[in-house]
C-alpha cells in the first residue's frame, strides 16, 4: 500500500494501539448507535487531521446513551465534535481540497461559537428547503436550536463523506449557514464532489427556492 493511500486511509495507528480512521469509521458504520464506536470515530477523526496541522486535538466522552442517539437519527440528526481552538483556517489546511477564500483570512463573523458535541442534521441534501431566512430563524428559536456556522458545517461535511461517501450539498442544494455572516449578509454554502468548498454571501433574506435550506446545530448538555 502506497503512503499516500495509507494517509488517506487513515494510516497505520500509532504505538498507543489507537484505531485508524479507516478501523474506527468502519466500527462506526456498522455500530452507529453505540456511544463508545461514536467516541473512538470522532477520537480518530481529529487525530489525522490535527496531525496535519501539528496540533493534538482532545476529543471528550461522548456524554449520552444508545437510547438517545437512536432518538436523535430517526430525526434526522447526528453528532458531531467540533474542538475548541480550530478556526475555519485550521480547517483549510486540515482539508486543502475545499480551496475557498472562506478558509482563508477574511471578513467572516461567526455569530455562533459552539464548541464540544453537537447535534446536527446528517442529510446530504440541505434540510429545511424552500424558507426564507425569517422562517429558518423562527424555526430553529422554536426547537431550541441554532443555525450552523461555517465551521460547523466544514466539520459535518467532512464526517458526511466519511459515512456516505457524499458531502454536505453535494453540488444539488445549498444551505443557509445562519451562524456566519459577512457585513449583515449570512453565508450559503455547498460541497462539490471533490471536495471544493463553495461560500457566498449574497442572498437575499427573503429568497425561497426548492433547493435552498439552511442547517441547524445544537449544543448536547450533560
Amino acid at each position: 500500500m502506497s503512503q499516500r493511500l495509507e494517509s488517506e486511509l487513515g494510516g497505520k495507528g500509532d504505538s498507543k494501539g489507537e484505531k485508524t480512521l479507516q478501523e474506527a469509521t468502519t466500527e462506526y458504520k456498522n455500530n452507529p448507535t453505540s456511544p463508545e464506536a461514536l467516541t473512538q470515530f470522532m477520537r480518530a477523526f481529529w487525530a489525522e487531521a490535527g496531525q496535519r496541522i501539528g496540533k493534538n486535538i482532545a476529543v471528550d466522552n461522548f456524554p449520552l446513551t444508545v437510547r438517545e442517539i437512536k432518538e436523535k437519527a430517526k430525526e434526522g440528526q447526528m453528532a458531531i465534535f467540533v474542538p475548541d481552538g480550530v478556526n475555519r483556517v485550521d480547517l483549510g489546511k486540515m482539508f486543502p481540497k475545499m480551496g475557498s477564500w472562506a478558509v482563508k483570512e477574511n471578513s467572516i463573523v461567526d455569530v455562533i461559537n459552539n464548541y464540544g458535541w453537537l447535534w446536527v442534521e446528517a442529510s446530504v441534501e440541505a434540510p429545511n428547503r424552500n424558507t426564507t431566512q425569517t422562517e429558518l430563524e423562527e424555526k430553529f428559536k422554536k426547537e431550541g436550536k441554532q443555525g450552523q456556522p461555517l465551521r460547523t458545517y466544514i466539520i459535518g461535511g467532512q464526517i458526511s463523506k466519511l459515512l456516505t461517501d457524499k458531502y454536505f450539498d453535494e453540488g444539488s442544494t445549498w444551505s443557509r449557514l445562519l451562524g456566519s455572516c459577512v457585513g449583515c449578509r449570512v453565508l450559503y454554502s455547498l460541497f462539490r464532489s471533490d471536495g471544493r468548498l463553495d461560500v457566498g454571501s449574497l442572498l437575499r433574506s427573503w429568497l425561497r427556492v426548492g433547493s435552498l435550506g439552511g442547517r441547524s446545530e445544537e449544543v448536547i448538555k450533560l
